[in-house]
């Protein structure tokens, strides 16, 4: 792990390389999603040929995945123009070309795309003529797949009820952008700043990808970008607190220019937790996480007191507001297929999930 971070940090290395220690980093790095960033910074470094073979099958295996993410992409930006629907790339081959300065060096396993509530059913029918097929619906987000292309169309970037994001304010602040030719929307840097830091947390900092998009993405906003965030997302500055202090683990001392929330109490708390996540992430595999567990973490970002009840009460609002694919199974067990089937019988399946426990 030592190594791995050596090499995400970028950090000089005047010690011989040593090809077994090397080799463990990099399958460390593929378990991270960070491996073609790690390879990158191995590549500087004076490496023997059978190293020096195996990172560059790394850079063309990249290469290739980058080819291949991105001429997806651009497919569906194209028929999203030419529908006149407005979308915005979240993360993914856009992400990677601004902030790592190449499509291959940032690994995509899906394509994450944002649009208004309202374009919702059009963009669907867009992904359907183009041959992609849906996946069940949630609180924010749908999944449709193509083959070996997966395409998460958010209306959300969360429940809205977890986050005061108001992602409706922030597609009104979106900015015209260009990806390899073709054109699309892009969220003003500091709702995408944000939106990096609530993904991040969302998943718990299970990756050192999540650190590293979020490292880089504080490092390059420059005070020429114009921090402005929306009065709206005031309440979210502990995601900011988090976010920062994760990326400062990766990489230590680097500034930025965004100006984070100083509340001595919450970032005292907020650190105490960042050093926690630090140690399961460099120490412990990630886990996927369930519902309740991620709920659970989010309450505990809170400080206790006030804050926790707040949270504990969105929890409960989700809870009871909330269809996910559980609630269509039950409902499909019964013979019914509708959304608001499955809603009406939400009661009576949590129900039964406590009773059966």
């Amino acid at each position: 792990m030592q190594c791995l971070l050596d090499l995400l940090r970028g950090e000089r290395c005047d010690r011989a390389v040593d090809a077994a220690e090397c080799e463990a980093a990099l399958a460390l790095a593929e378990e991270h999603h960070v491996l073609p960033w790690a390879a990158a910074s191995l590549r500087a470094r004076d490496l023997s040929p059978e190293l020096s073979a195996r990172v560059s099958r790394i850079e063309r295996d990249a290469a290739i995945a980058a080819f291949y993410w991105s001429a997806e992409l651009k497919g569906v930006l194209r028929a999203c123009e030419e529908r006149g629907i407005a979308i915005v790339p979240l993360k993914g081959p856009f992400l990677a070309e601004r902030l790592y300065g190449s499509t291959a060096l940032r690994a995509s396993l899906d394509l994450d795309l944002l649009v208004a509530k309202a374009d919702v059913a059009r963009t669907e029918a867009m992904l359907a003529a183009i041959g992609f097929t849906p996946g069940t619906p949630d609180d924010y987000h749908r999944q449709w797949y193509r083959g070996t292309t997966t395409v998460e169309l958010h209306h959300n970037v969360e429940n809205p009820l977890a986050f005061d994001f108001h992602v409706e304010q922030a597609l009104q602040r979106v900015r015209r952008a260009d990806f390899e030719g073709q054109r699309c929307w892009q969220l003003a840097p500091e709702d995408e700043l944000l939106f990096l830091c609530l993904h991040g947390v969302r998943h718990r900092f299970e990756r050192l990808s999540l650190v590293l998009d979020l490292q880089l993405a504080f490092e390059k906003l420059s005070p020429a970008d114009a921090w402005n965030p929306r009065p709206e997302t005031a309440k979210l500055g502990s995601l900011l607190v988090l976010g920062f202090a994760m990326a400062r683990r990766l990489q230590p001392g680097f500034s930025t220019a965004v100006p984070i929330p100083q509340d001595t109490r919450q970032t005292a708390h907020l650190d105490r937790l960042a050093d926690r996540l630090w140690e399961q992430l460099l120490t412990q595999p990630s886990e996927v996480l369930d519902w309740r567990a991620l709920h659970a973490f989010y309450v505990e970002m809170e400080l206790p007191g006030t804050a926790r009840l707040g949270r504990r009460w969105r929890h409960a609002r989700i809870l009871l507001g909330r269809v996910i694919e559980p609630d269509y199974k039950f409902a499909a067990g019964l013979g019914l297929h509708r959304m608001w089937q499955a809603r009406m019988l939400r009661p009576l399946r949590i129900l039964n999930d406590l009773v059966r426990r």
